[in-house]
């Protein structure tokens, strides 16, 4: 569920006070002023993979708190296991212990939220051959990391849509997709009821954000592959032509009503019904839905 999080205080003194007394024993990375012998900001401090840095206004805690609990439970390195409910509470908790301070009423600035799921088909296939767009735009962002992975992304004002295949990722002999949404403005937290680190133990805000990611899922266009000899004639051509942006970005120049665009896409996806094209699509949901239902309640 819960992964990268990013939290700030600007009662800094206690945990700056600690930081910098680690940068006696060479745990705290800082740069000194060798003309006054003051420590320059920013400090920061590694907690396995927790970065807590200390700059002149503010300290900040970041990173994946999924593979730092992980990594204090000797589980994995990285972050392609199950994460539940009461996995997140420990994790919070424990990282209070390591830093020695109350980080609940820190402030959260960013968050991702997401799922790892086994799917019936390979990931990369899936996310190549069947996840063709975004709310029949294209997506922002395709990488193959050199044939290490496969990644698309797409890009909004206050959060990005993520989705890659987790497994190819770690080279797991399984087949397992990661679809996650990062939330970036804080506005927008603030909506699912999560102002500091506290908010995240309150299963409502959970649901909430659940919701939404839901929302962000039922935008992305995924057809189902289908053989020449299933479908024939101008239905097998719209459905062609409709899995591209370019064929969608000129429906929208064509028309001067917003409505008759909404219409196309209408008909669009009533087709993919039709034939059945949709059906990986609501196998993914119910994997998804599953996959929370089990983890809020671990």
């Amino acid at each position: 569920m819960i992964d990268f999080i990013n939290a700030y205080t600007e009662i800094k003194e206690s945990l700056e006070n600690r930081i910098k007394n680690d940068f006696l024993d060479n745990e705290t990375k800082c740069t000194l002023n060798y003309s006054t012998g003051e420590i320059v900001y920013p400090c920061k401090r590694r907690f396995e993979n927790i970065e807590v840095r200390i700059t002149n206004t503010k300290a900040i805690i970041k990173n994946s708190i999924h593979t730092y609990f992980n990594l204090k439970q000797g589980i994995a390195i990285g972050n392609y296991t199950d994460f539940s409910y009461s996995d997140v509470i420990s994790s919070i908790q424990q990282l209070e212990k390591d830093v020695n301070e109350n980080i609940l009423d820190f402030k959260v600035t960013n968050l991702e939220f997401g799922f790892n799921i086994q799917t019936s088909l390979d990931a990369k296939s899936i996310l190549e051959n069947n996840f063709v767009m975004y709310n029949f735009d294209e997506f922002s962002q395709i990488d193959t990391f050199k044939g290490k992975g496969y990644y698309k992304q797409y890009n909004r004002n206050q959060y990005y849509v993520k989705l890659y295949d987790k497994a190819l990722q770690f080279q797991l002999p399984c087949n397992l997709l990661r679809t996650e949404i990062k939330i970036k403005d804080s506005k927008l937290l603030k909506k699912f009821g999560i102002f500091t680190v506290k908010d995240i133990y309150r299963k409502e805000c959970l649901y909430q954000l659940f919701s939404f990611f839901l929302q962000c899922f039922e935008q992305i266009n995924i057809v189902d592959s289908f053989s020449t000899h299933e479908i024939s004639g101008d239905e097998k051509k719209l459905i062609e032509l409709g899995k591209s942006p370019h064929y969608w970005r000129g429906i929208k120049q064509r028309y001067s009503s917003s409505s008759s665009y909404y219409d196309k896409i209408e008909e669009y996806n009533l087709l993919l019904e039709k034939f059945g094209l949709d059906s990986l699509k609501k196998e993914l949901r119910g994997l998804l839905v599953n996959k929370f239902e089990q983890l809020i309640e671990g």
